[in-house]
């Protein structure tokens, strides 16, 4: 039986090539991202952190995890595809005595057989990507150049394996459900599919989908930073609902959009609504990866870009000060005096970045929040910045003051004037007084501490300050630009800046931040696209026996492709409602958490560029296969069937 088995699965790789050449695509695709992933990882994992080890690890993580997720969606999408679409031969095989058990071995060894045959390949490719990505990030100086791949075969192996545990999961539902129907019943499925949706599919749905509403509760709550780090996994998590309620999206979009083509085109727009009715599944297949390539792109780019916008328009408001002094590696911890000598210096304060945890209760192992601090020295520090205190006073922070944001003040439930502990760097506590609420705490820090006290517990030498501010006298800017450019010339590291050196800086910060952005979105997209083109090319050519017999009960070429046109223009539409759903939601949430307002305003351009990317690939895909399945004659195309 096994013999006979392997030779069913042989000669069905054989004869159904569309399918399997679908499925194939789409596991050297998921292979070549999770190897790149693998192999960065191990090789992140063998450097030292001098070599840029701890970097390509904490750059590889979300990454990956990305990957997965994108991997794990085209491979699913394809394998339940072809699953679906050979309804009629497994039906035919149950109806000539196959057992419900053969027929999914059967499906579970072509699948097997496809990822084998995508090894080789994929992992090929996946180590030049690797290659590439290793190139990019040492170019862009984000690390070291002598950084190298240094992999083994466990990464290899692991990424094999972790694509065949893919490939078979997705089949297995789909299998399972195709060989648990009778013969007769699963004849019958063949001819008209059936509309029915599972409960379970349907219930694990709604599920997944109040989850992510909670989710997105959640985000709207938090902090910028923390619901930025959030957002992509949001995506993920609204897209595993549209996967699992996809056949309901196909039947609502079907019957919607069908019927709106049926008013707008009576005559071609009555065969689009019966297909739309009739292949919602199909519809469905083919809305899902377009819609994942939406959503994901636009919070990949706007997410950041938001926050970054955010932090600019707030550092416009909270800087003060006329001039910022800066150099790499840091400051010494004198350069605030330093500075303040210069003639014409109202007040000169030095920033360094610092982490604490606010610890709450008083147990053995009290827990808390943690948060970026900024530590400053003394003096008068809203002459440099206004941190919009809207509680207590910053003026004058003591050794054992602190101020936090509103945020964290709320999450601690602390007000001006309580005590509050602190865990600091060194793991040691301290007790100290909240003197002021402050509300300008994006892109700065949800605590502001005396320098001194961060000092004495510094864990990596002697203190430096990151960026010191200088606040010129009524009158005096010009001589303390003067004084500036002396204190250059006599430090040639340090870099002197006024307010629109400063913003020219952070936009180049800006730029160079995106980097991984654009390298993580330009991957992804890349082989979502392909998932897009592949399912499409798999769901026409599959319709190559319906185009026959349209020819011939008389339809030309000219009208099938105004029918499929119309048709792909459906998906594409539903695909991009869809996508925008999901993207809106997480950058709606976002966008409460980051500035307080439900409406983020993404750049138009962008957004427009997105939508008009995805929907011209879906249709250009879908009218170019169309015009290849029609090329063969309709009387080859039924016996090819």
């Amino acid at each position: 039986m096994s013999t006979v088995l392997f030779q069913l699965d042989w000669q069905t790789v054989r004869t159904r090539r569309t399918a399997f050449a679908g499925c194939f695509v789409a596991m050297i695709c998921a292979q070549t991202l999770v190897t790149a992933c693998a192999v960065l990882l191990q090789s992140g994992a063998r450097a030292p952190s001098a070599e840029g080890g701890q970097d390509v690890v904490s750059f590889v993580v979300p990454f990956g995890f990305s990957c997965l997720f994108v991997a794990a969606f085209a491979v699913a999408g394809a394998f339940s595809l072809a699953v679906q679409q050979r309804t009629r031969e497994i039906a035919l095989l149950r109806a000539i005595a196959a057992t419900p058990r053969q027929v999914r071995r059967l499906i579970a060894v072509e699948a097997m057989v496809v990822t084998a045959a995508s090894a080789a390949p994929g992992c090929g490719l996946g180590v030049l990507l690797a290659a590439a990505i290793r190139a990019r990030l040492a170019a862009q100086s984000m690390i070291p150049g002598t950084f190298d791949l240094d992999f083994g075969a466990v990464a290899l192996i692991c990424a094999v394996a972790v694509c065949c545990v893919t490939a078979e999961a997705a089949v297995w539902r789909s299998g399972r459900r195709a060989a648990r129907v009778r013969a007769v019943q699963a004849l019958g499925e063949a001819a008209v599919p059936s509309r029915r949706v599972g409960a379970l599919r349907t219930g694990a749905g709604l599920a997944v989908l109040a989850g992510g509403g909670r989710g997105l509760v959640a985000i709207a709550g938090s902090q910028g930073s923390d619901a930025a780090n959030s957002a992509a996994g949001m995506v993920m998590v609204l897209m595993v609902a549209v996967a699992l309620l996809a056949p309901w999206i196909g039947r609502s979009a079907g019957a919607a959009l069908g019927l709106l083509c049926r008013v707008l085109f009576p005559g071609v727009g009555f065969l689009v609504r019966a297909n739309l009715n009739l292949g919602h599944r199909r519809l469905a297949a083919a809305v899902v990866p377009l819609a994942l390539t939406v959503a994901f792109a636009a919070v990949a780019l706007f997410v950041p870009q938001m926050k970054w916008h955010e932090t600019r328009r707030l550092d416009d408001r909270r800087i003060v000060a006329n001039h910022m002094v800066r150099a790499p590696g840091g400051l010494p911890a004198t350069a605030p005096a330093t500075v303040g000598q210069v003639p014409g210096v109202a007040a000169a304060i030095g920033v360094s970045s610092t982490y604490v945890r606010v610890l709450l209760g008083d147990g053995p192992a009290p827990s808390g929040p943690g948060a970026v601090a900024a530590a400053v020295t003394s003096g008068p520090l809203g002459q440099v910045l206004d941190l919009g205190t809207s509680a207590g006073s910053l003026d004058r922070l003591g050794r054992n003051d602190i101020a936090l944001s509103e945020h964290m003040a709320g999450r601690v439930r602390a007000k001006v004037g309580d005590e509050v502990r602190l865990e600091m760097e060194s793991g040691r506590t301290e007790q100290v007084r909240l003197a002021a609420v402050y509300t300008r705490s994006q892109g700065f820090g949800d605590a502001v501490l005396s320098g001194r006290l961060a000092a004495a517990h510094r864990q990596d030498g002697p203190p430096v300050e990151d960026l010191v501010y200088v606040r010129s006298r009524p009158g005096q800017d010009r001589a303390v630009a003067d004084g500036l450019d002396a204190l250059r010339r006599a430090n040639p590291t340090w870099r002197m800046l006024d307010r629109a050196g400063y913003r020219a800086e952070a936009q180049r910060q800006q730029d160079a931040s995106m980097t991984v952005t654009y390298l993580l979105l330009g991957v992804i997209t890349v082989f979502t696209s392909i998932s897009v083109v592949n399912t499409l090319v798999m769901t026409t050519m599959e319709r190559s026996r319906e185009f026959a017999l349209l020819r011939l009960v008389g339809a030309t070429r000219r009208q099938v492709v105004r029918m499929m046109r119309l048709e792909t223009a459906v998906t594409v539409l539903a695909a991009l409602l869809v996508g925008a759903a999901v993207a809106s939601a997480v950058l709606i949430a976002f966008s409460r958490a980051l500035t307080g307002s439900g409406s983020p305003h993404p750049p138009a351009s962008t957004a427009a560029l997105i939508i008009a990317g995805a929907g011209a690939l879906a249709l250009a895909t879908g009218v170019a296969v169309t015009r290849i399945a029609l090329r063969e004659r309709p009387s080859a195309a039924l016996r090819g069937a």
